[in-house]
């Protein structure tokens, strides 16, 4: 299973940016890297994240919520 620490900033703030749908730009080295691990999906030339990629950011921003409450 893919967790947070799993990716660098950059990385992170990209898969922000794909759950967000922005815009985001994909170096070929990130894009491959994605792909392997199952977080982001090609179809009809497009990319989105698979629903591995969108649990794992729901899950990461629901427990980023949760510390900050518990503060």
């Amino acid at each position: 299973m893919t967790v947070r620490r799993d990716f660098t900033y950059e990385e992170w703030s990209i898969l922000l940016q794909l759950y967000r749908h922005e815009n985001a730009a994909l170096a070929d080295e990130i894009d491959r890297r994605f792909v392997e691990l199952g977080v982001i999906e090609r179809t009809a030339g497009a990319r989105g994240l698979s629903a591995a990629g969108k649990r794992l950011v729901e899950h990461e921003l629901l427990m980023e919520r949760r510390n900050r409450l518990q503060r």
